[in-house]
């Protein structure tokens, strides 16, 4: 188990170009750690993340190959979020503002306490939200509470939030609280939730076909795993199963 913190409390988390390479790198890195089993990801000292810290990014601007470069680095941190193959639980409190909630929509849920506040404030910016992140927050709560989100830029405590569908658990410990909603996933196969994670990232983004054959390769490996045969030894025997991850 991991968590994952970003520590930038003077900026309420909001990230600039390093805090979005580090963290790109840390879950990059989570991919190639067998022994993972859950990533929770937070932010240090009552904020989640109020998105990307629109001073650094400003000083990007001035050079267009550099802010693509920046632009680049912040998706490519987003991709690495949601293809960590382990569950990934956001852990909201405070704001969760626009690249904040982009970043918790990559996770596989989101647990927050009762001070979260989600807004996606591109009205109020003059800014497009990129169409992949309005794709999976439609899913999550449907197209017109989306555009009642992004028309008016509000903010929308935890219950609200809750009652919409963008988060799974509200808990009076944000951290603690995700912890107890991903334990129960902790014990079971890896590669059937990575198998099922890929799955499900292609169903929602409409990719099934780009990715029939990593979906295809993680069904044959998991179908010829000890963990499978484990698995079938401990329910004739009736007893727990225990999953290494091969």
């Amino acid at each position: 188990m991991a968590v994952v913190t970003i520590d930038r409390p003077h900026r309420r988390n909001a990230c600039d170009l390093a805090a979005w390479r580090d963290m790109r790198d840390a879950f990059r890195g989570f991919a190639e750690d067998r022994a993972l089993r859950l990533v929770v990801l937070t932010g240090a000292q009552g904020h989640f993340c109020a998105g990307d810290d629109i001073l650094a990014f400003r000083e990007a601007l001035s050079d267009p190959v550099r802010a693509d470069a920046y632009r680049a680095v912040i998706q490519e941190c987003f991709a690495a979020v949601q293809a960590t193959p382990v569950p990934v639980i956001a852990a909201m409190s405070g704001v969760c503002v626009g690249g904040g909630a982009s970043l918790a929509l990559c996770c596989d849920f989101r647990v927050s306490d009762d001070s979260a506040r989600v807004s996606v404030p591109v009205a109020r910016l003059g800014l497009v939200y990129p169409t992949v992140q309005l794709q999976r927050l439609s899913q999550l709560i449907g197209v017109s509470r989306t555009r009642r989100w992004l028309y008016t830029g509000e903010f929308v405590n935890a219950a609200a939030a809750r009652e919409a569908g963008f988060i799974d658990a509200i808990e009076e410990d944000a951290v603690a609280g995700a912890l107890a909603f991903g334990a129960e996933m902790m014990d079971n196969a890896p590669l059937s939730i990575a198998g099922s994670k890929l799955q499900l990232n292609a169903i929602s983004a409409g990719t099934l076909t780009e990715n029939a054959a990593r979906i295809q390769a993680i069904s044959d490996q998991a179908n010829q795993s000890d963990d499978y045969r484990n698995a079938a030894a401990a329910f004739a025997e009736k007893t727990k199963p225990v999953f290494v991850g091969r």
